[in-house]
């Protein structure tokens, strides 16, 4: 499948591989809920010095909410059922190479949300993106401001997760 670039997509590439943003996104999405492809997309957006508001985010959320639920959180079901076999023995060499082929899936999955949300940047809605300087605050805020959207229950492990996700993306070397 041939995706066009876009400079979203490469800078959650970029900054979800690094040190311990991975990890922070994951405890976010299992705490909350969150989806870790809207968390990027506040990330970005600050990172490019895009403060996003209330409304914004909630459009935002409901831009890929259907597709989140309806595809991606399917295929990562499937992917983790297939870590171990029916009887919990350890999986066979078949099942893994079908977990890979479901993992493979599921990243092109994401990566069409990542589009979708990236399209919203450029609506006046949002007044476009453009380089605005690099703001690990907006990053922070916009992510705080989606864990609100989704309720209440932030905590000690909640901002040192947004801390380290808003750090990377400003180390990031990609932006808009």
């Amino acid at each position: 499948m041939q995706f066009p670039d876009h400079p979203f997509w490469d800078f959650s590439l970029a900054t979800y591989g690094m040190d311990g943003v991975a990890d922070a996104c994951i405890a976010l999405q299992e705490a909350h809920g969150a989806d870790v492809n809207v968390l990027l997309f506040c990330a970005w957006a600050g990172r490019n010095g895009v403060r996003l508001d209330r409304a914004q985010i909630e459009a935002v959320c409901g831009s890929v909410r259907g597709w989140h639920e309806e595809v991606v959180r399917p295929l990562r079901s499937v992917r983790r059922r297939l870590k171990s076999a029916l009887d919990g023995s350890p999986p066979s060499e078949l099942q893994m190479a079908l977990r890979a082929r479901v993992q493979k899936i599921e990243i092109d999955a994401e990566h069409i949300e990542q589009l979708r949300l990236a399209a919203l940047a450029d609506t006046p809605d949002f007044g476009g993106f453009g380089n605005f300087g690099n703001s690990g605050a907006a990053a922070h805020a916009n992510m705080e401001a989606y864990l609100s959207v989704l309720g209440p229950g932030a905590g000690a492990e909640t901002g040192a997760a947004l801390t380290a996700i808003a750090a990377a993306a400003c180390r990031s070397g990609t932006g808009r």
